[in-house]
């Protein structure tokens, strides 16, 4: 509906910037010399490696590249081959809300049950409910830091304690990580840095999120090697393997340019920066943010409509896009709404200059 008014879109969760040039040529090298036939399932070595490379670097955590990397078609298939491996008919799964749609369909579709828990008020995860809800049906819990949409992350200490309560339990542990570079402060933590969730846990990233090409459809999944085996048997017959030319640029890319996914924080602070300074001026509340390209805006003071009336007018009457988030919730909560700020000066102010009108 945005695009269809040539409103500014805030919506898409995709980033504006450009893909890095080193990448495009790259990616030329290899379509061009005839790699362009299937990689293996689990995914080209070179990429694999540069993965394990980039983790020990990022974290600090050795990972061996064949046995515990697999790269998927978007960090979406991870999540698709996992769930669909390990959740059957009446298994449970944890996670919270809001959530990322793609959750509940793939658990429905697997006739798993979803138990879904409201994030607290400033966005972190209940600790208190998460460790009651947790019984013997329960099969996984999905995390998601930095969270989409509510911009929150999860502390090295809410870590240890989820690590706690699933020890000794036939329970995995999902992280979703598509945004690990996209956070506030100096430092992030992923879930690969707690020790005691090592043997439980599953770890979804994404390289189109981070290098800018969610069209090139790369992700990855990081695991013990009996939940990797498992997913590359659900991969034989969803993608079969991801882009061969693509994967085989993201490698050298990865190896090459190390200093920009340890720049890509600083872009997307400064651009947060100017976002939050801008809507001062606006009759919005800016709710805490702490990582991922979305902020959440409170618009309660503007109007009582629900989030998609209110969404749909900001398209007509304003010109600006942004996303209601009432469907991201089991039971909906209205008031919210997403805005995605992945964006170029030009647009970022000009839709901020748009929002401040409202």
């Amino acid at each position: 509906m945005a695009k269809n008014h040539n409103a500014i879109n805030f919506t898409q969760g995709a980033p504006d910037f450009k893909t890095p040039d080193w990448l495009i040529e790259r990616l030329n090298y290899y379509v061009q010399n005839g790699f362009n036939q299937y990689a293996p399932i689990p995914g080209a070595p070179s990429l694999k490696q540069a993965i394990a490379h980039k983790v020990k670097m990022c974290y600090g955590v050795d990972i061996n590249p064949e046995d515990n990397v697999s790269i998927s078609s978007g960090a979406v298939e991870a999540i698709f081959a996992l769930i669909s491996a390990c959740i059957g008919k009446g298994d449970e799964v944890i996670y919270f809300d809001p959530a990322f749609d793609a959750y509940p369909s793939i658990i429905n579709f697997n006739q798993g049950i979803s138990r879904r828990i409201p994030l607290l008020a400033d966005g972190n995860i209940d600790l208190e409910t998460l460790a009651q809800t947790i019984n013997a049906k329960t099969k996984l819990i999905i995390l998601n830091s930095p969270h989409n949409p509510m911009g929150s992350v999860i502390t090295k200490s809410q870590y240890a304690e989820i690590a706690k309560l699933i020890k000794g339990r036939d329970i995995l542990l999902l992280s979703d990580e598509v945004y690990e570079h996209i956070y506030a402060g100096d430092s992030y933590t992923s879930a690969l840095q707690i020790p005691e969730l090592k043997d439980q846990l599953v770890v979804a990233q994404s390289l189109g999120k981070t290098y800018n090409l969610t069209g090139w459809r790369l992700g990855v999944c990081i695991a013990p090697l009996a939940i990797i085996q498992m997913i590359n048997a659900m991969k034989q017959f969803t993608s079969f393997s991801a882009p061969h030319p693509m994967q085989l640029a993201l490698a050298d890319g990865i190896n090459a340019h190390p200093e920009y996914w340890q720049d890509l924080p600083k872009l997307y602070q400064a651009q947060h920066k100017k976002l939050v300074n801008g809507l001062a001026h606006s009759r919005f509340k800016v709710l805490p943010w702490a990582g991922s390209p979305f902020q959440i805006l409170d618009y309660t003071a503007i109007s009582d409509e629900d989030d998609f009336s209110f969404c749909q007018r900001l398209i007509h009457e304003h010109g600006v896009g942004l996303v209601p988030i009432s469907s991201l919730h089991e039971t909906p909560k209205q008031g919210l709404v997403r805005l995605c700020f992945a964006k170029y000066d030009d647009v970022l102010l000009e839709g901020v200059k748009r929002l401040c009108q409202v």
